[in-house]
């Protein structure tokens, strides 16, 4: 029995190391398409993003509206100059693996937090989405996500709480009939 717990522990140690192999294979060729996208913003290429990008997003405006938002985003922003990546996140869903980095980003006119949502697909990250905002609409965003998410788990304790106390209530009653 005892060997049968090593061999258990064992096959799901080596599975989450596979599959954190998996996802850091996955992370770094996001991390490298992002690189690709801000060579793109540089040179000014944005038909390039739009043509490389996964279907999801081609679908989700057309070219020419896509190009016209870039163009207007790269005149407020000017050039990339740096970004430091400054959150990560993943999601796996029905084979679909998602992406999410975001970066701190200083621009020649300006900084900026960018988020990028990228899908493998045929081992390659494609371009989901992109959304650029100002760190103080980044900062005011994640602060209503944390009050959100605090929200929602006060909801759950409160309910495992009226649970346990129906439950309780129901052995009390049980126990007192005859």
């Amino acid at each position: 029995m005892k060997t049968l717990r090593i061999v258990k522990g064992l096959t799901l140690a080596l599975a989450i190391g596979l599959a954190g192999c998996g996802l850091g294979k996955n992370k770094k060729a996001a991390e490298a398409e992002v690189d690709r996208f801000h060579q793109h913003w540089n040179a000014s290429e944005f038909q390039a993003v739009f043509d490389e990008a996964h279907l999801q997003f081609r679908a989700a405006q057309s070219a020419e509206t896509m190009i016209t938002t870039m163009q207007t985003l790269k005149k407020n922003y000017g050039d990339l100059k740096s970004s430091k990546r400054r959150g990560f996140g993943f999601t796996s869903n029905e084979g679909a693996t998602d992406i999410k980095l975001s970066y701190d980003s200083a621009f020649e006119d300006g900084a900026a937090v960018e988020t990028f949502l990228f899908r493998m697909t045929g081992g390659k990250a494609l371009l989901v989405s992109y959304d650029i905002v100002t760190p103080e609409t980044a900062a005011r965003q994640e602060a209503e996500t944390k009050q959100l998410t605090e929200a929602k788990r006060k909801a759950r304790e409160e309910e495992r709480k009226a649970t346990r106390d129906a439950e309780k209530k129901a052995r009390e009653t049980d126990k007192s009939k005859p």
